[in-house]
């Protein structure tokens, strides 16, 4: 969904009013987070609050996406401050949503803690290639942050038409809940395995050209010749006494 966002996010950035800054929109996309992760707790009272958790989802897609958008916009980027605040951002954003859709009653913890662990993964490494290989790369399999809050937001609807036996039933003594979700991660943890290994092939393959071409250099060597020998140093004539002297 990338092309499509970015044209929408172009969209939206003219019509931001002059006032609002990109930290302004760092700090919607965290309350948004929080308002659904609150909407997700609250869900044990009433499901209706489902929707509160989907228009969080909203706010923070809202604010994360167009806090670097406005700032690139307006040329007034900070690049080592941006990333740091963005990224801590978006960690901070993400175990919120995924930590309350675990306490609410339409998911399970454990489950929710395989989608964090697999997402601060994957986060890890992208920060990785970023200091490795200067590649910021935003999605993993055609998933990136925009499709997994279209993903949560999909569930709280499907969950909100199912009710909570959407966890109750089991297999064995398991929820099948559980089980789905530990298997695609443990697809998609062997996924990451496999990528990481491509990926150091590839860079051992560049890394062992760029150390080739480096010692093919041709050297030009100075003749090295003997220094001559110093000749004693003749007396100044009318030289001053030194400040010792009398």
């Amino acid at each position: 969904m990338a092309a499509g966002e970015r044209r929408v996010l172009q969209a939206l950035v003219f019509r931001l009013p002059a006032w609002t800054t990109p930290d302004h929109l760092t700090a919607v996309g965290l309350a948004g987070a929080a308002a659904t992760a609150a909407g997700f707790a609250l869900t044990h009272w009433s499901a209706w609050f489902l929707w509160v958790a989907v228009a969080g989802l909203f706010l923070n897609w809202f604010g994360d996406s167009l806090d670097g958008t406005l700032a690139r916009h307006r040329g007034i980027e900070r690049p080592r401050y941006g990333f740091l605040l963005d990224h801590s951002s978006d960690l901070i954003a993400q175990s919120l949503i995924v930590v309350g859709l675990g306490i609410s009653p339409y998911f399970t913890l454990p489950s929710a803690l395989f989608v964090l662990s697999l997402y601060l993964l994957m986060s890890s490494y992208t920060y990785l290639r970023v200091a490795t290989a200067g590649v910021h790369r935003l999605s993993y399999g055609g998933m990136g942050a925009t499709e997994f809050r279209l993903l949560v937001a999909g569930w709280s609807v499907f969950a909100w038409w199912l009710g909570p036996a959407v966890t109750e039933a089991h297999i064995w003594r398991f929820a099948i809940l559980d089980v789905s979700v530990g298997t695609l991660s443990a697809i998609a943890f062997a996924l990451f395995v496999w990528m990481v290994r491509q990926d150091l092939s590839r860079m051992e393959r560049e890394d062992d050209r760029e150390t080739a071409t480096i010692h093919r250099l041709p050297t030009t060597r100075r003749p090295t010749a003997e220094p001559a020998p110093a000749e004693p140093a003749e007396p100044l004539e009318n030289e001053l006494p030194s400040a010792s002297a009398g």
